[in-house]
Order: structure tokens, then C-alpha cells, then sequence
């Protein structure tokens, strides 16, 4: 599966717009995600794989510490479920990240600046890397 940023603020808005379980029940909605997913080639076709990247998605998120109520676990066959509290929330760290993927053009400045410096865009080198970038994009 490849990280996708685009889809880590679409997850993030939801939950802060507290609409996450309407846009994780509409099965259009995740069907986009799917597209180019390598996850979806390498597991049997007993869930959804646009289901799958999107919970991954979410699992990293939350064990990133960028949310709290949302809970995904994967079973040995490759089937996600998860679990949603009364009221999923962003931690102050699911706030920033939010905002710095709002902001237009952001995350593709900031890959382009990582690659330029020959640096992989992990979630730890995302945060060192907009934290140095960010006072040069508003100027």
C-alpha cells in the first residue's frame, strides 16, 4: 500500500467535521481510494480493498497519535474491523497535520523539497521537514 497523504486529510476532516462513520459507511465514497493500491494485489478478495486502505490508513493515523476513538485491528487473514468510539476526535498533533495538509499545494512542495534532499516523506520526517519548510512557503 502507499501513503497517501490526500487520504489521511480526507480521514482527518472527517472526524473533525464528526462525519467520519457516515464517510466509513459509504461505500462509494471509499471506493476512490483503491486506485493504484498494491495492498488490493497482495491479500484474497474477502474485503473490499478500497476498505482496506482506508482502515490502514486509519491505523496509522491512530498509532500515530493523530486521533483517538478510532480503532482498527487486522485479522491473520488480511480482514479489517474497527472500532469507533461515541466521539472519535484529532489530538493537538491531528490538528496541526490537518492544517498543513490543507494548505493548497503543501504536501507536494513538500515532497519535492524531501526528494530534492534525498529524504524518504515518513510522518517523522514529514513533521521535521514542514516545521523547517513552512516559514519559507508564507512568506
Amino acid at each position: 500500500m502507499k501513503l497517501d497523504w490526500n487520504l489521511m486529510r480526507v480521514i482527518l476532516a472527517h472526524i473533525e467535521s464528526e462525519t467520519i462513520k457516515e464517510f466509513l459507511n459509504d461505500a462509494n465514497s471509499l471506493s476512490e481510494w483503491k486506485e493504484g493500491q498494491l495492498l488490493s494485489d497482495r491479500r484474497d478478495q474477502k474485503q473490499d480493498p478500497s476498505v482496506r486502505v482506508v482502515y490502514s490508513h486509519i491505523k496509522l493515523l491512530a498509532k500515530g497519535g493523530y486521533i483517538e476513538g478510532l480503532h482498527v485491528q487486522e485479522s491473520l487473514d488480511g480482514f479489517f474491523d474497527i472500532g469507533i468510539s461515541a466521539n472519535p476526535s484529532l489530538t493537538l498533533d491531528g490538528y496541526a497535520l490537518l492544517e498543513t495538509l490543507r494548505t493548497t499545494g503543501f504536501v507536494d512542495k513538500l515532497r519535492a523539497f524531501a526528494k530534492e534532499k534525498s529524504v524518504p516523506l515518513t510522518f517523522e520526517t514529514f513533521k521535521l521537514v514542514s516545521a523547517a519548510l513552512l516559514p519559507t512557503l508564507l512568506k
